[in-house]
């Protein structure tokens, strides 16, 4: 009788074990799911920035658009005779060749993501690499953040 106490004592600690094993496996689960939702959330922060920065890029773009138009049909004589048949002609009369491709030396131009890693290696901030490359500071940020991820 001494013995079947014991060897269900043994059981029951064995399951208690088991059981304090798997709680730490879904607990485990559980902060990656949550790390996982922040850097999730982070990211479609990072996006929603970028694409607002875009839109007031866009935004400015247009006006400067409309300004440089509104300007130059204010200077624009009224008395013109040009047409468009003459505006060809005189593009026609201005237009220069392609040089041939044999005089003109390759030139090897780095993408924006390895010209802002390799500015980051480095060393430089990530407000100095937007300076550096005329680059927003989101999209920089957004660069690196890609990058880290590969």
């Amino acid at each position: 009788m001494q013995y079947l106490i014991l060897f269900s004592f043994i059981i029951h600690i064995i399951t208690f074990i088991i059981i304090r094993h798997l709680k730490n496996r879904i607990d485990n689960m559980h902060a990656v799911e949550e790390r996982v939702d922040a850097q999730v959330k982070s990211i479609e922060d990072t996006l929603a920035l970028y694409l607002v920065e875009i839109k007031e890029e866009n935004e400015q773009f247009i006006q400067d658009i409309m300004n440089t138009q509104h300007s130059s049909t204010k200077n624009k004589p009224k008395n013109s005779p040009s047409t468009d048949s003459e505006y060809n002609t005189k593009q026609s009369e201005n237009y220069i060749p392609i040089s041939a491709t044999d005089q003109v030396e390759d030139v090897v131009e780095h993408s924006l993501a390895a010209s802002i890693l390799h500015l980051r290696q480095q060393g430089l901030a990530v407000n100095q690499i937007a300076k550096q490359l005329n680059k927003g500071q989101t999209e920089v940020e957004l660069i690196l953040k890609f990058q880290q991820k590969k």
